[in-house]
């Protein structure tokens, strides 16, 4: 009898200190209390051996299933809403309060059915923070390496050995001190924090360099001095990696009394190279007033920006779709600050068995080979289920056309086992503009685009296979005759079309290809 009052005292006790930690939300930095108790980081430290190599760390956008919350919230059912249209929210909850929870949600019109619950206590909502980071490994596994939460919070720092424990992925861990706030990466071997990293690691910075290398596949890492200079030196609250060539940095004005770190910073990363050794595409977002844009979330096809309510918000949006075209940018406001904002309150949970395109994106001013501007991508299933070949294609259109024309990629396969597919957009006469992105399909039934929400868009110079052709020699025989009549009626029709057979056929330069051109042409070949 009493062992079983003794049980039920324990379970009461235990409840109780759960309801207390519930019920006193800790801030984003440290507590006073917190601050005498930095020690305890270190015994939250786990620490395995590395993953098998060769090992990639996965970007924000790349195809997500889902994201990770936790409840209490931290963003608005709003928020969480439009996320469970399409993807999965995996919410961190303690089993006392999983109904309170689900209630919230089923409140706020969130999609139940894609809702998951992972059950354990938890500090703090900033899952971005001490959320699990995502790699595929040698064996083509996406797997949680995981890291030591900078803040003495253990329930949160369980966080993503909780989530491999429900999703079933493989687990490895380093003992470094970080939080994802402050960690960004291409999902192509480069990253960048500020030099808070350094600082709350006590060993050597090449130590660490090799541990992000060892355990992550990071070959180049960006450490710098945090312009905005706060307490929390979290590089999402000034930057953002948008895809593998394109970065985006805030901007002040002169007056700002950070203005010169912030511009510093933003010379950079513009000047330093993306994974072809190519400068990045610089994206700036005004932020007079610590505005927290850059503390947005890309998730598949969509970007969640926060939002102030204030007169650059507009411009803030649109900054984001310039920067990428075709996405669908929603702005959403909350309890938002310049250090705390969107992009802190949830961390991406990656599709696992994704079907994964590689491709470096046609510069300005591309020139044409003779068979048009080169595709190159990397199609890689991590389903293993196979690819459909004949699903693999290029799309290509002018910004003022709504038609998208295509064409099948074909692989080649190197001496070292390596493939790549390669596709050609049709070169164009004049210069200008072309739009273009990438298909392909596997046997899992995915069907993946690259860019995921909308398109690459260059600068092609134009072909110089026409310049020897002349007005009107439709067939390039080397001079008009009938057969050029006939060849331009087809053309006319629709019935035949090709880059240099269109370029010499408006005969009267009036801008189209009609029956009048037809005319001019019988009139030139009977009246030389």
């Amino acid at each position: 009898m009493h062992e079983l009052i003794k049980t039920f005292y324990v379970i009461y006790l235990f409840q109780i200190v759960i309801l207390a930690s519930e019920q006193n939300e800790l801030p984003i930095g440290l507590t006073e209390s917190e601050k005498l108790r930095l020690d305890e980081i270190l015994i939250m430290g786990r620490d395995t051996d590395p993953p098998l190599g060769p090992v990639r760390s996965i970007a924000e956008y790349e195809r997500m299933q889902g994201v990770l919350i936790r409840y209490p919230f931290g963003l608005s059912t709003e928020i969480i809403s439009e996320i469970s249209e399409n993807s999965t929210i995996f919410c961190l909850v303690s089993s006392s309060q999983q109904n309170a929870a689900l209630n919230a949600m089923e409140d706020g019109d969130v999609n139940i059915e894609n809702v998951e619950f992972v059950i354990g206590p938890t500090d703090s909502y900033w899952t971005r923070d001490y959320g699990p980071w995502w790699i595929v490994d040698g064996n083509k596994n996406v797997s949680i390496v995981d890291f030591t939460y900078n803040r003495p919070r253990p329930n949160d720092n369980d966080a993503p050995l909780k989530i491999s424990n429900h999703l079933e992925v493989p687990y490895y861990a380093t003992d470094i001190i970080h939080a994802g706030g402050n960690y960004m990466t291409d999902g192509l071997g480069i990253s960048a924090s500020s030099d808070l990293v350094y600082e709350e690691n006590e060993i050597p910075d090449e130590d660490l360099l090799d541990i992000m290398l060892e355990y992550y596949g990071i070959e180049t890492y960006h450490i710098v001095d945090d312009p905005n200079n706060t307490y929390i030196d979290h590089i999402d609250c000034w930057g953002k990696y948008l895809s593998p060539s394109k970065i985006l940095i805030r901007e002040v004005p002169e007056t700002h009394p950070q203005y010169d770190d912030i511009e510093e910073t933003a010379e950079y990363f513009a000047n330093s190279l993306n994974e072809w050794e190519e400068p990045w595409e610089l994206h700036r977002i005004w932020t007079p007033g610590n505005e927290p844009y850059t503390n947005s979330l890309i998730l598949n096809e969509k970007v969640l920006v926060p939002v102030t309510g204030g007169s650059w918000d507009e411009e803030a949006l649109e900054t984001y779709q310039l920067a990428l075209p075709g996405y669908e940018i929603i702005g959403f406001t909350g309890s938002w600050e310049s250090t705390d904002a969107l992009h802190c309150r949830v961390k991406g949970i990656p599709d696992l068995e994704m079907l994964q395109i590689f491709h470096n994106p046609l510069d300005y001013g591309t020139e044409p080979s003779f068979d048009g501007y080169m595709i190159e991508v990397i199609v890689d299933d991590l389903s293993n289920t196979g690819l459909i070949e004949d699903s693999i294609k290029v799309f290509w259109k002018r910004p003022n056309s709504n038609h998208w024309s295509s064409d099948y990629m074909h692989q080649i396969i190197f001496e070292d086992d390596s493939s790549r597919w390669l596709g050609f957009i049709p070169a164009i006469i004049d210069s200008g503009f072309i739009q273009y992105y990438i298909q392909a399909a596997d046997s899992s039934g995915r069907l993946e685009k690259n860019p995921i929400g909308g398109w690459y868009e260059f600068f092609a110079s134009p072909t110089t296979a026409c310049d020897s052709w002349e007005l009107g020699d439709i067939d390039n025989s080397g001079g008009l005759n009938v057969i050029d009549v006939l060849t331009l009626s087809d053309i006319e029709n629709g019935m035949l079309n090709g880059i240099c057979q269109e370029s010499i056929s408006d005969i009267n330069n009036d801008g189209e290809i009609s029956v009048v051109d037809i005319i001019f042409l019988v009139n030139i070949i009977l009246n030389p």
